[in-house]
């Protein structure tokens, strides 16, 4: 198991590193000039003397492989640069605004998680029923819709329409419950599908058909075969969908007007907010490493004859 988990973290360094270089090259040769674009944002009224000074106090004077090792060594002292825009060290910014944003993701997270298992169970368990059936279609319709139009769906009925949730700002937890329900139905009818084709992939196989005839229950099947077979690609899925619902939640947290880190990522974007932007990728980096990290130390610890290579996300 050492040598396993010694195995993963050493693959995943470059991974993190490379994906941060290409990020701050993107970002650094976006067209622009982000001081002069925060200096016309604000109205202000300034000098090439004026932008210089600044450019030189946030360290945007030098080559752009020289900030990025710059930014690098910062990064090992836990110093994420300071934000253009408000002056503030980003750090302190990803404080206040990450419990949102995390809290947002979690609940998501395991209701649909919760939600796909009751869909795809019962859609491929219960096939040709017309209750499978309308749920099938209702995940399909799911799978189709985007997200933002859920919200706007759901905005205008139970915010403009009933009166129910606040719109203008977040208040208190019960806010959330609007954009948990957002994240939660979407993820939740793309997760089932997988629950449902793997469900009816080991259904047809002959050990559980041998089960079927010896008078097992549909019950002790689904637990005691079923599930066990299904579990590793599931545990991967569960960990790609959860990086994708904090991708996911920059557009819903700024419908939904919530203070979290998408809404600060899609004002440092149109800010060009270049240490927040940074910071940001390295977020959802580190994120999606240490999901996919969690999938297969799972997987390796419920399935230790399952060679390394064949069921994790590189």
């Amino acid at each position: 198991m050492k040598q396993f988990v010694f195995k993963r973290t050493l693959s995943g360094i470059p991974t993190l590193f490379g994906m941060t270089l290409i990020g701050f090259l993107i970002i650094g040769l976006t067209p622009g000039d982000p001081i002069e674009m925060e200096l016309r944002r604000l109205g202000v009224s300034f000098t090439a003397e004026q932008v210089e000074a600044l450019r030189v106090e946030y360290g945007l004077d030098k080559p752009l492989i020289q900030r990025y090792f710059i930014w690098l060594l910062d990064l090992f002292r836990l110093d994420l640069g300071t934000s253009i825009a408000s002056g503030r060290p980003v750090l302190e910014l990803f404080k206040e605004h990450l419990p949102i944003t995390a809290t947002l993701s979690v609940l998501a997270f395991v209701s649909s998680l919760a939600l796909s298992l009751v869909l795809g169970t019962v859609t491929a368990v219960s096939q040709r029923t017309s209750v499978s059936t309308s749920l099938y279609v209702l995940t399909m319709f799911l799978v189709s819709v985007p997200s933002f139009w859920l919200a706007l769906f759901l905005l205008a009925v139970f915010a403009l329409g009933l009166g129910w949730f606040n719109l203008l700002q977040f208040g208190n937890a019960q806010d959330l419950i609007l954009p948990v329900i957002t994240l939660t139905l979407g993820n939740a009818a793309v997760m089932s599908r997988l629950v449902r084709e793997r469900i009816i992939a080991v259904m047809s196989e002959d050990y559980i058909r041998l089960a079927i005839t010896k008078g097992l229950s549909r019950r002790a099947i689904l637990g005691r075969h079923v599930f066990k077979s299904i579990l590793p690609p599931l545990i991967t899925n569960w960990a790609i969908s959860f990086g994708s619902l904090l991708g996911g939640s920059v557009i819903i947290e700024n419908i939904f007007n919530l203070p979290g880190l998408g809404q600060l990522a899609l004002q440092a974007i149109a800010e060009r907010d270049f240490a927040i932007l940074q910071a940001y990728l390295l977020f959802m980096g580190l994120v999606f490493f240490l999901a996919n990290f969690a999938a297969d130390l799972t997987n390796h610890w419920l399935m230790p004859q399952l060679k390394e290579d064949d069921h994790g996300v590189r």
